[in-house]
């Protein structure tokens, strides 16, 4: 597969990410299978990024995706991705949560993915703060410009007796599509479920000691003691003259 066509399916890949967390580990799998052309297909992140097309969810799940990447180039000791994140991390910010509305919806989300990559060591603490500073400036504009109109609303329904909803009034406030609504319902869902199974998850120590086996060895019922290997001692010894000549 040459650039052009790796670029052609890694747009497919972008253009068609869901909440599924198998969907982002295609991706990024793709992404580090090519990583030969790695420029060329993190310039089509950006580029779907800051398409008109590119609705607020895909948006969340590219950014749910940029984070698997981060993971799995840290598994594969491969940097390059992680770098050029960290170069752009700033644009991708600005493209997931905008300075209008759509941003001040995705912000929440784009703060738990930043905040997730802090952990990780993916960013630094300035970078952070930084970055979820301007995410809540954002809300809090785009709250304020909400709650102005709704007193706009209500001191108009004093003036004129209206009282349709300000849903109803074309021109006064931008919606999202009911599709949209919907569907970012069940991605969250379908996030908050992955969510909950990784809570149970203990993560590999110091060595790729298996923690999980250890916390469960050290909370058996009961400890082995002289008995017991007295008894395994005599089970191997009868199992060794059954199975002798």
């Amino acid at each position: 597969m040459d650039a052009f066509q790796c670029r052609l399916h890694f747009t497919r890949l972008i253009s068609n990410l869901t909440a599924s967390s198998v969907a982002a580990k295609q991706c990024a799998q793709f992404a580090l299978k090519n990583r030969d052309v790695d420029e060329d297909l993190f310039s089509v992140i950006l580029e779907q990024l800051s398409s008109k097309d590119c609705t607020m969810n895909t948006r969340i799940n590219i950014l749910y995706f940029i984070e698997s990447l981060c993971d799995q180039s840290l598994a594969a000791s491969y940097t390059s991705y992680i770098k050029m994140i960290q170069r752009d991390l700033s644009l991708i910010i600005d493209a997931v949560a905008p300075d209008d509305q759509v941003g001040a919806a995705n912000a929440e989300t784009a703060r738990k993915v930043l905040h997730s990559l802090h952990t990780k060591s993916i960013i630094t603490t300035s970078v952070l703060e930084k970055l979820v500073s301007q995410l809540s400036e954002r809300e809090k504009n785009h709250k304020n410009l909400d709650e102005s109109d709704d007193d706009e609303y209500a001191e108009e329904e004093e003036h004129t007796g209206d009282e349709s909803s300000p849903a109803s009034r074309p021109g006064k406030r931008r919606h999202f599509d009911e599709t949209l609504i919907q569907q970012r319902m069940e991605e969250d869902r379908e996030r908050h479920k992955r969510l909950r199974e990784n809570i149970w998850q203990i993560p590999p120590g110091p060595g790729n000691e298996d923690w999980e086996f250890q916390k469960a060895w050290e909370e058996a019922e009961s400890d082995l003691n002289s008995d017991d290997f007295e008894i395994m001692r005599e089970e191997n010894e009868i199992l060794a003259a059954s199975t002798a000549g």
